[in-house]
């Protein structure tokens, strides 16, 4: 609902009739006036328009759980496409992509798809911070919690150029993010404990932000149901009144997918507070029903339930059964699915910028300058040993002696590992339309021979036998 809120903002004014009835919930009356639109395709409609408002309705039929409806529509805008230049093509069928996979529950697929624009310096903001909102999902989805954080903090950070209604609802999502990785918490069930720590920390906020949205009930809604599941009061029928309220608010509109999904985290939300019997009167036939269970796209969370449900109704050798099913589910999506989580540069980025970080802090404070000059300067051929030295004004021997002692390694050998690290990066990404020595070259390497030495003694095989990496092709469909 969060992303769908950030797509409305990128519609054009004209489509204000659309977006304002979709972000305050009235999604139908949203679909047909929007699908009605993009039918009589007049000129005055635009190729650019045309993209974004059919991205609003493709996400409001998968909220619908409409997802061939939804990919239908998708792929007759790649036919709306054609007259934008190409990398807009490729940004936005990736984001089509990413749309549907979340939807079906395929998080490497979505975070892949995702991935393609939230790596893309040269993407329009308010997209890219959509994508990136997207992949942070995509990958908590597969447990990378870590991951999902550190996408959010940089969404945040872009998003200081963009607008308060962006910054607001990113805001929304890391809460969400929160939220979710307690429900989801398998191996260590949330305790009384740790809800209350969560109560402390999110409830408060969540329905700050609630009230900061409230001109978008699709947002300022899924919030308040955010909060409600994190209520100490949820083990009483009267504090399970909000999530009934939030559940019906979907349900009347039809929003059946949301409502599913919403189902399932009231459930682990009632179960970890005790209340057993009205997460399984929520789940309905979900609960017991193994059948539906085991072709539903949320099956292992379905699973967890059912063995949860078994063991609180004393069949403990049902629930043991059901249990070893979802741990084998869970590790076999782990498998699959982290062998698509994408390489990201602005992660990668970051984590440069933190290792950077603590080795600076490793030197003496006058040391830290000569550290830093290296980062600064490690594009240009011409960075060398004398040219830090005479930066921090110490003798060539000052600086070899501290770098030694501190870190271990001489000024010109922390030149080169960093310009390798760099390197390896890069060509871990080439997609072929760049060489090898290209890329070298932008880090200060110009010399074959000195590359390939450096690179095989660094990391033990050569640039050319680095696994090159691919972009996703946007005329692909899903499997």
């Amino acid at each position: 609902m969060l992303m769908l809120a950030m797509s409305c903002l990128r519609a054009d004014q004209r489509d204000a009739d659309v977006t304002a009835a979709v972000l305050h919930g009235e999604m139908h009356d949203g679909l047909r006036m929007g699908l009605a639109r993009l039918d009589r395709a007049s000129p005055d409609l635009g190729s650019k328009r045309q993209a974004v408002l059919g991205q609003v309705l493709g996400q409001v039929l998968l909220a619908a759980g409409r997802a061939e409806h939804a990919e239908e529509l998708f792929q007759k805008q790649l036919r709306s496409y054609e007259a934008l230049p190409r990398p807009q093509v490729r940004w936005l069928s990736s984001m089509d992509r990413g749309y549907l996979f979340l939807a079906l529950n395929k998080p490497g697929r979505a975070a892949e798809s995702f991935n393609v624009v939230a790596d893309a310096d040269d993407a329009p903001l308010a997209l890219r911070l959509e994508a990136l909102l997207g992949l942070a999902s995509a990958v908590q989805g597969i447990g990378e919690q870590r991951r999902a954080s550190r996408t959010l903090v940089h969404a945040v950070y872009l998003a200081r150029q963009g607008t308060a209604a962006q910054r607001r609802l990113l805001a929304a999502a890391g809460l969400e993010l929160e939220v979710k990785r307690a429900l989801r918490n398998f191996d260590e069930p949330a305790t009384g404990a740790c809800h209350m720590a969560l109560v402390s920390s999110t409830i408060r906020p969540l329905r700050a932000l609630a009230q900061e949205l409230s001109d978008m009930p699709l947002a300022s809604h899924r919030l308040r149901f955010l909060g409600a599941l994190v209520d100490p009061e949820l083990r009483s029928v009267r504090g399970s009144v909000p999530v009934l309220n939030g559940l019906r608010w979907w349900r009347e509109r039809r929003l059946h997918q949301v409502e599913e999904a919403g189902r399932i985290e009231a459930a682990l939300a009632l179960l970890d507070h005790g209340n057993a019997h009205l997460a399984s009167e929520i789940l309905g036939p979900l609960a017991t029903d193994a059948a539906r269970q085991q072709h539903h796209c949320h099956v292992i969370e379905l699973k967890y339930l059912a063995s949860r449900f078994h063991s609180l109704q004393g069949r403990h050798a049902e629930a043991l059964r059901t249990f070893r099913q979802h741990a084998s589910q869970a590790q076999a999506r782990l498998r699959t699915e982290l062998l698509r989580v994408p390489y990201s540069r602005f992660l990668e980025q970051q984590e440069r910028a933190e290792q950077s970080d603590a080795d600076q802090l490793r030197l003496p404070m006058r040391y830290r300058r000569a550290y830093q000059f290296i980062l600064e300067h490690l594009t240009e051929a011409t960075l060398s040993v004398r040219r830090v030295a005479a930066h921090i004004e110490v003798s060539e021997r000052a600086l070899q002696k501290a770098f030694r002692t501190h870190l271990g390694l001489a000024p010109a050998e922390t030149i080169r590992r960093l310009r390798m690290a760099r390197i390896r990066t890069e060509i871990q990404q080439l997609s072929g339309r760049e060489s090898v020595l290209a890329v070298a070259k932008r880090w200060g390497m110009s010399n074959r021979s000195t590359l390939a030495q450096n690179y095989r003694q660094q990391f033990g095989d050569t640039p050319t036998t680095t696994p090159h990496g691919a972009s996703p092709d946007p005329d692909a469909t899903p499997d």
